[in-house]
């Protein structure tokens, strides 16, 4: 018996892509959130840290005072743990923010006695802009103590890339010569990155850079 709605085949070619591109789409949602179970990109960086921490390279710096330092040479003669952002100084909105909750954890390390076992470190990633001089400003507007909290900028721009992959920051050219990027608080023992925090969880920040500089990993 012949059907009453006869199968128009000659729409199985577009429903055939149509099925492939959901599938394919599907898939590459599923592998690029790490098999779903990371919707953002910080839960995605955290997620890829879960099964061990990342080794850091080394980099070189410039202060506030215009001295060369290294990372190396920043975890040799500092033994705490660091939590480190990333900005730039010209910045007049997430850096803000950062700045201000850099500002309150210094204020809570300092509250609680926790200066030799936590410190505070924050990278700018516009050395072209960023010198001494922009950094002791930043330094200054912000009222760091140098026994917490330190600013620094990267030596050589042909670092800077290499730098962002590194820790999975993502920085795009934005109007008025400024950028855009993301943000969080990461955790760093020795040359390693145990951890990236949602920016609006300070407290959970510093609780896991104490947890972890005891011994107890998260």
């Amino acid at each position: 018996m012949q059907s009453k709605y006869p199968l128009n085949t000659s729409i199985l070619p577009t429903l055939l892509v149509s099925f492939l591109v959901v599938l394919i789409s599907s898939g590459i949602f599923f592998y690029s959130t790490n098999q779903g179970q990371a919707l953002t990109t910080e839960a995605l960086r955290q997620s890829e840290l879960d099964d061990q921490p990342k080794k850091i390279t080394n980099f070189r710096f410039i202060d506030a005072d215009d001295q060369e330092t290294s990372l190396d040479q920043i975890i040799k003669n500092d033994h705490r743990v660091l939590i480190v952002d990333f900005l730039y100084t010209r910045c007049q909105t997430l850096c803000v923010s950062l700045g201000t909750s850099f500002q309150n954890l210094q204020e809570a390390v300092l509250k609680r006695g926790l200066q030799n076992q936590i410190g505070l470190l924050s990278i700018s990633f516009d050395p072209e802009h960023d010198d001494a001089q922009a950094l002791k400003r930043y330094q200054q507007r912000f009222r760091m103590d140098e026994s917490v909290w330190q600013v620094l900028s990267l030596k050589d721009f042909k670092d800077r890339q290499n730098l962002l992959d590194t820790f999975g920051i993502m920085v795009i050219p934005a109007p008025l010569d400024e950028y855009e990027h993301n943000a969080a608080f990461h955790i760093v023992k020795k040359n390693y990155l145990y951890q990236i925090i949602d920016i609006n969880q300070p407290e959970q920040a510093l609780e896991a850079a104490l947890s972890l500089q005891q011994g107890v990993t998260q």
